[in-house]
C-alpha cells in the first residue's frame, strides 16, 4: 500500500491484467501519435462499452494509453530542467512541487498512464475527423479545462458529450486537461472524492 496525501493506493490485480486496444467501428487509434496501445483490460472494456452509447455518427479517437516509467521520465526531465534553469535559487523540493503541477513525477505517485488506467481521448466522426474541442491536445491554456468558460457552444456540447459518455462507465476527467480520463488510479480517486485508489503505477514490459 502507498499513501499519497489522503489517498491509499493498493494494487488489486495480481498479476496485472493488460491488453491492447483494438479498433472497432466506434474506436479509432491515432497511429501518428504513438504505436503502443497497451492498457488495463478493465479500462479497455469500459471504453468499449462507453463507445456503444455515443450519439449516432460519433466515435472515440485514442491518442495515448499506457506509458512506461521510462517514458514518464523523458517527459518529466525537460520540465524539471526548464524550471531549474529559470529559478536557480529554488530548492529541490520547490522544483519538484512546481514540476508536479505540469506532469506527474515518475518516481512518485506516477500518472494514470503509468498505471495503465488512463487514456488521452477525444470525439471523432466515423470517418476519423476529430470534433472541435477548443484546443489541441496538450496545449497549456486556460481553455484546456473541461469546465473552462467562456467557450463556444459547439465546443461546450462536444466536451459535455465526451465527459458524460465516459462518466457513465466510471471514467473521470482530469479537470485541467479535457482529453485525460482515468479509472481506478490516484487522480481518479482525488477527482471523485475517494480515499482509495486500486490501480498503481506498473512497469509492464511483456
Amino acid at each position: 500500500m502507498t499513501l499519497i496525501g489522503n489517498i491509499n493506493i493498493t494494487e488489486r490485480e495480481n498479476p496485472v491484467r493488460m491488453t491492447v486496444f483494438a479498433e472497432t467501428d466506434r474506436i479509432f487509434l491515432n497511429s501518428e501519435f504513438r504505436d503502443d496501445w497497451r492498457i488495463r483490460t478493465e479500462i479497455r472494456q469500459r471504453i468499449e462499452k462507453a463507445s456503444t452509447i455515443l450519439p449516432d455518427g460519433l466515435g472515440f479517437m485514442i491518442y495515448e494509453a499506457y506509458r512506461s516509467r521510462q517514458e514518464q521520465q523523458r517527459l518529466w526531465d525537460p520540465v524539471y530542467a526548464k524550471l531549474q534553469h529559470e529559478n536557480p535559487e529554488w530548492h529541490a523540493d520547490d522544483l519538484y512541487t512546481e514540476a508536479s503541477r505540469w506532469i506527474s513525477p515518475p518516481d512518485g505517485f506516477g500518472s494514470g498512464h503509468q498505471a495503465g488506467a488512463a487514456v488521452d481521448i477525444t470525439l471523432t466522426t466515423l470517418d476519423r475527423c476529430p470534433l472541435d474541442m477548443g484546443t489541441k491536445m496538450n496545449e497549456k491554456f486556460t481553455s484546456l479545462t473541461m469546465t473552462a468558460s467562456p467557450v463556444a457552444d459547439n465546443i461546450r456540447i462536444n466536451r459535455d458529450i465526451l465527459i458524460s459518455t465516459l462518466a457513465k462507465h466510471g471514467l473521470a476527467n482530469y479537470p485541467d486537461e479535457w482529453w485525460h480520463f482515468s479509472y481506478g488510479d490516484r487522480l481518479w480517486a482525488e477527482v471523485t472524492g475517494r480515499t482509495q485508489a486500486f490501480f498503481a503505477p506498473i512497469d509492464y514490459d511483456s
